[in-house]
């Protein structure tokens, strides 16, 4: 029973994204407290980092989710520097826009890689 049960979380964990990528095109998300709109990446972006902890601990895989949390975080360091230094001119709202899409691509292909070990665990 425990099995099916972590197989279906592994499943419903790989999938999820996938499925709001795919479908939350059709939700208008208007949240009047920010000037700025929200788009489905920058709410997927949490679930994520949260789902890539939780398929790596599904899969019994080394902890190398907190080596991509760091990073994630040294990734962002340079980045500022390279605004703050390097174009002179740091906006800290496109910065975190763009290190948060950044975040999202970096945490998506992880996502693959893990769930599709996870997968390969599991199945085969």
């Amino acid at each position: 029973m425990s099995e099916m049960i972590d197989t279906f979380l592994y499943i419903f964990f790989y999938v999820f994204p996938f499925l709001m990528l795919f479908f939350g095109s059709k939700f208008s998300l208007n949240f009047d407290i920010f000037p700025i709109p929200l788009k489905m990446v920058d709410l997927i972006t949490p679930y994520l980092l949260l789902s890539i902890t939780i398929q790596t601990l599904l899969a019994g895989a080394e902890p190398l989710h907190l080596y991509f949390y760091i990073f994630l975080s040294f990734f962002g360091i340079v980045y500022a520097s390279y605004l703050a230094f390097g174009k002179r001119m740091l906006l800290v709202g496109n910065f975190f826009r763009t290190w948060w899409r950044y975040a999202f691509i970096f945490s998506l292909s992880y996502h693959v890689i893990i769930g599709g070990y996870g997968i390969f665990i599991n199945f085969f």
